[in-house]
């Protein structure tokens, strides 16, 4: 259960939010003035952010400790992300002409709904036609609340008496396909030595880290040296299953891009970004890996939060600590939830607990 709220916590707190759940957070905020649970200053504050809100999970934060009835409950017209198929394709398959062309389609609803403005769209429209796997169209939809089905692998039927390769050469060059015939006749000699056993080894099954524990976030930054040949970011935000980054534009000290993570990284969109004012450059590399273990493994006790879990942590500057830190988000599945930030070294600059 623990890990069931943890999941949707992360979830909610990336995915786009549409005109209707700005409306329906505007309704829920206009009941509680009404009922006095806010007082009218208050009430216009979380009004203004509701209207400029860009995911659910903003939205969800601004009604969180309201007594009116929940927005983004189990019957929400949100759609879930759904867990991939064992037999999707993975995502370095090639994308087809028809894939793009969903892609698209899913971003012109999107714009038309309100998750994307004009700006954005344009752009990741772009990108999508110009996308050459099914991972970069993917990468393009994850946030939307309404994303194309992923193509499925047509299944095989298999010949029950035998399998055989008929074409060697066209199996070297075609990765993926077998061509499977029937015969009736006595079969020749190199044939048979050819027939394949495929059921005869076991699936190798690599096991991902959440990507909000400790071991999630070493691949992470593993990754990130691998990609971009350092550890410096502006910015790294640490879901369960996914991550982002913010680093400096190249050549363009001035600017920033950002990055997605999801086993590889992949660029948010075509567009560069002004740098923050507040914005250092971090290095990842001084991340005291073993404290934050530790930081994480205790984070529910540290804020008091009961059957509370790590939902994200952020990596960026604190203005108010004076220099970078980590902070570090709990929640359980009744919306109780706490924050406390550390520095990079692991030491406990500042804690949030829950007050409940």
């Amino acid at each position: 259960m623990a890990e069931s709220g943890q999941r949707r916590a992360a979830v909610d707190s990336v995915l786009r939010a549409r005109d209707i759940d700005r409306a329906q957070a505007s309704t829920v905020l206009d009941a509680a003035y009404a009922e006095g649970q806010l007082g009218a200053q208050e009430y216009h504050d979380r009004v203004l952010s509701a209207n400029g809100a860009r995911t659910v999970g903003e939205l969800a934060r601004l009604v969180a400790d309201l007594q009116s009835p929940a927005v983004f409950g189990e019957d929400s017209a949100v759609e879930r992300p759904r867990r991939r198929a064992p037999d999707r394709y993975p995502a370095r398959t090639r994308a087809r002409s028809a894939d793009r062309a969903s892609t698209v389609a899913a971003l012109d609803t999107a714009h038309a709904d309100g998750q994307l403005d004009a700006e954005e769209h344009a752009a990741m429209v772009e990108l999508a036609a110009e996308a050459r796997t099914l991972g970069d169209l993917s990468t393009l939809v994850a946030d939307l609340q309404q994303r194309p089905a992923a193509p499925n692998k047509p299944r095989v039927r298999r010949d029950r008496t035998r399998l055989v390769v008929i074409a060697l050469a066209t199996v070297t060059a075609v990765a993926g396909f077998v061509w499977t015939v029937r015969d009736d006749k006595p079969e020749p000699a190199a044939a048979v030595a050819a027939t394949v056993d495929y059921d005869a080894a076991s699936p190798l099954v690599i096991p991902t880290p959440m990507l909000n524990t400790l071991a999630g976030f070493v691949q992470f930054r593993d990754d990130y040296r691998v990609s971009f040949g350092d550890t410096l970011v502006d910015e790294a935000v640490m879901h369960d299953e996914h991550a982002s980054a913010v680093r400096r534009a190249p050549g363009n000290g001035n600017s920033t891009v950002d990055y997605t993570y999801r086993g590889g990284f992949a660029r948010t969109s075509s567009q560069v970004s002004s740098r923050k004012r507040d914005a250092v450059t971090i290095d990842l590399a001084q991340v005291n890996a073993e404290a934050l273990g530790v930081a994480l493994a205790k984070a529910a006790a540290t804020v008091r939060v009961p059957n509370g879990a790590v939902t994200h942590f952020r990596i960026a500057n604190d203005s108010w600590a004076g220099g970078p830190g980590i902070t570090i988000f709990v929640r359980n599945e009744v919306a109780q939830s706490g924050h406390f930030v550390l520095t990079l070294s692991g030491d406990v600059l500042k804690t949030y607990p829950y007050e409940g």
